[in-house]
C-alpha cells in the first residue's frame, strides 16, 4: 500500500489528507510544525472570540473545498456576498460602490489592450490610461516595490482580478459566500476529528526538512509539500528566488453594525492606511478587522474606518474596544523571479522524485484553485484517473 506523507497542517494539508483517503490511500501521515492545525487560518481565541488576521471566505455549495470538508463533518453558514469598494474619482472625493469588492473606475474608452508580458506592470498597461494610473498608484501604495518585479498573478491577492468601468456593466449580483459554522477554530477541530476517524496519523511539533525527503529513497511513498517551496531550492542546489514581502498591520475591534454581517470593504484610493475592512460574526458578537499598509494610531484608524464606511451606512457602525493588534509579513504577491524559478524547481523535483513528490499550489490563487492543483498531483501519484469535472476545475 502506498504511504502518503503530507508536510504542512494548514488548510491545504488537511484537504490533501482527506483527498488522499478518498483516492484509496490508507497509510497517511500529516506533519505540522506547530501544536494545532490551521496554519495561517488558525485564529487566536480571546475570551471565546476569534481574532483573525485576514479575510477568508468559502464559496457556495458547489465549491469543491467546502464539499470535501462537509463530507467529513464540517458545517458552513451561507451569507449573501455583501461587499463594497471605495474608489478614486477624478472629480474629487472617493466614490463608494456597493455589491462589488473590486475597483470601479471611470474611463471614456473602456477598451483593453493585449497582455504582452508576465509582470504586474504589463497587466496594468493593458488597461486604458484612465484606469492604469489609479491602479498603479494603488499597487505601489499596497506593496511599496517596483511593480515590474511583481508577477501579473498578484492581481488576485491585490483584489484586481475583476475591474468594472463606470456605466459599462449591468446589475450583476456577486456569488454567495460561506463561513465555517462556529468559526475557523471549529472548522479545524472538526477536521482533526475527521482525520483521526479516518486513521490519518497527525504528528504535531514535527518539522520535516527537504533533505529528509530528497536524500532518502522511500519506495511506495508519496510526499505532498504544502508549505512555501523556498527551502526546497537550496536542497536541490538552486538559488532561491527573490520574494516580495509586505508588513501588514491588523487591528480587531468589537463592533456593532446595523447593516449586514459579514461585510467586506476594499479601499482602492491609495489614501490613508486601511486597504481592507471586514465585519464578521463570532460567538454572537460582531468584530471588525482592519488590514493596513502600515501601523496607525488608534484615533486616526477609527476616524479612517468611519470615513471609508461613510457610503455604507456608517451611522450604524459603532466601534468598541480594540481586541488585538498584530504586524506580520505577508508573501501573498509572487515576484516574477519566483514564478520563473518555480518551473525549474518543479522540473528538478520531477527528475529527482517523479510523481512521488506532489508540489503544492504555490502561485497566487484562491483555495479552490490550490486544492484542485494538489488533487491532480495526488491523482497522478496514486495512478488514478482525474474525473472530468475536477479536471475542468
Amino acid at each position: 500500500m502506498t504511504k502518503v506523507r503530507i508536510v504542512g497542517g494548514g488548510l491545504a494539508g488537511v484537504l490533501a489528507a482527506l483527498e488522499a483517503h478518498r483516492l484509496g490511500a490508507r497509510r497517511i501521515e500529516l506533519h505540522e510544525r506547530y501544536d494545532q492545525l490551521g496554519g495561517r487560518l488558525a485564529p487566536r481565541i480571546v475570551g471565546g472570540l476569534e481574532l483573525r488576521d485576514a479575510c477568508v471566505t468559502f464559496g457556495g455549495r458547489e465549491d469543491p473545498v467546502r464539499r470535501l470538508l462537509e463530507w467529513h463533518g464540517a458545517a458552513f453558514d451561507d451569507f449573501d456576498n455583501t461587499c463594497g469598494s471605495v474608489n478614486p474619482c477624478s472629480r474629487g472625493e472617493p466614490v463608494a460602490a456597493r455589491g462589488f469588492a473590486g475597483p470601479v473606475l471611470e474611463a471614456r474608452d473602456p477598451a483593453y489592450g493585449r497582455l504582452t508580458g508576465e509582470a504586474l506592470t504589463d497587466r496594468l498597461r493593458a488597461y486604458p490610461a484612465e484606469l492604469n494610473a489609479p491602479l498603479t498608484r494603488y499597487c505601489q501604495w499596497r506593496l511599496g516595490v517596483w511593480l515590474d518585479e511583481v508577477h501579473a498573478s498578484a492581481a488576485l491577492p491585490l483584489g484586481l482580478d475583476q475591474i468594472r468601468v463606470t456605466g459599462a456593466h449591468g446589475g450583476e449580483t456577486s456569488p454567495a459566500v460561506a463561513l465555517p459554522h462556529g468559526g475557523f477554530g471549529a472548522l479545524f477541530a472538526s477536521a482533526r476529528r475527521a482525520l483521526e476517524s479516518l486513521g490519518v496519523t497527525v504528528r504535531f511539533a514535527s518539522l520535516v526538512s527537504p533533505r529528509e525527503i530528497l536524500d532518502v529513497d522511500e519506495p511506495d511513498t508519496v510526499t505532498v509539500w504544502t508549505p512555501s517551496p523556498v527551502s526546497l531550492f537550496p536542497a536541490l542546489g538552486k538559488a532561491p528566488p527573490k520574494r516580495i514581502g509586505k508588513a501588514v498591520a491588523s487591528y480587531v475591534f468589537r463592533a456593532r453594525h446595523a447593516g449586514p454581517v459579514p461585510f467586506m470593504l476594499q479601499n482602492f484610493t491609495a489614501r490613508g492606511s486601511v486597504f481592507r475592512l471586514s465585519l464578521y460574526p463570532s460567538r454572537g458578537e460582531t468584530l471588525l478587522l482592519a488590514e493596513c499598509v502600515a501601523e496607525v494610531s488608534d484615533a486616526d484608524l477609527r476616524r479612517e474606518i468611519h470615513e471609508l464606511m461613510a457610503g455604507f451606512d456608517s451611522e450604524g457602525l459603532k466601534l468598541g474596544d480594540t481586541l488585538a493588534v498584530s504586524v506580520r509579513t505577508r508573501w501573498d504577491c509572487p515576484s516574477v523571479d519566483f514564478v520563473r524559478k518555480l518551473s525549474g524547481l518543479r522540473s528538478a523535483l520531477a527528475q529527482a522524485k517523479g510523481p512521488a513528490f506532489v508540489t503544492g499550489a504555490w502561485e497566487a490563487g484562491d483555495p479552490t484553485e490550490r486544492f484542485c492543483k494538489v488533487s491532480r498531483g495526488l491523482h497522478a501519484a496514486l495512478a488514478e484517473e482525474i474525473p472530468p469535472a475536477r479536471a475542468a476545475a
